[in-house]
Formats: C-alpha cells, sequence, structure tokens
C-alpha cells in the first residue's frame, strides 16, 4: 500500500502531535529501503526513539513531503540509504 502526499503528511503531523508537538525536535528523509535508513544509517534504536515510516505513491511525492517538513515545519533533513526514494521516514530520538 503507498500513501499520498497529504496522507503521509496527516499521519507525520498526528505522529509529532502525539509524541512531541515539536517539528523541530524530528528528522526527516527518504529512501528506498527506509528500515536500513533509520536502523543502519541514522542509528535510531527501535526501542527506545520515536519513529516512522510511510511508502509514498513515487519518490517525487515522498520528496514533497521531504520539503514541506523541512521546509514549513523545520523537521532536520537526514539521509536515507539513497538521494531520492519513495518511501518517507521520521524519527525523534530520546535522551
Amino acid at each position: 500500500m503507498t500513501y499520498s502526499v497529504q496522507q503521509i503528511k496527516f499521519e507525520f503531523i498526528s505522529y509529532v502531535k502525539e509524541f512531541g508537538g515539536d517539528f523541530r525536535e524530528w528528522s526527516i528523509g527518504v529512501a528506498d529501503d527506509a528500515p536500513k535508513a533509520l536502523f543502519e544509517i541514522n542509528k535510531v534504536d527501535p526501542a527506545r526513539d520515536i519513529w516512522l515510516w510511510k511508502p509514498a505513491v513515487s519518490a517525487t511525492a515522498a520528496a514533497m513531503v521531504h520539503a514541506w517538513m523541512t521546509g514549513r515545519q523545520q523537521a532536520h533533513a537526514v539521509a536515507g540509504d539513497v538521494a531520492s526514494g519513495a518511501s518517507v521516514f521520521m524519527f525523534r530520538k530520546t535522551n
């Protein structure tokens, strides 16, 4: 199943509101392999950190979500497993 730009934005906004309302504390990236990008590349701890990913309908859609989250919402851009991919991932590391 893939998600539209608006569906992913809604999911991410809901997640941030539920787990911490300041987007500047969150990091976002795009990837073909979101689990690899989260857990191997960005060293997200699946037991301690807060994370999610959504497969977008296309790499262009994923890039649109990423641009909106980093531009308008000021989330931090992080590396994925490729420069452009069709999945969007987001996380907030715990202290």
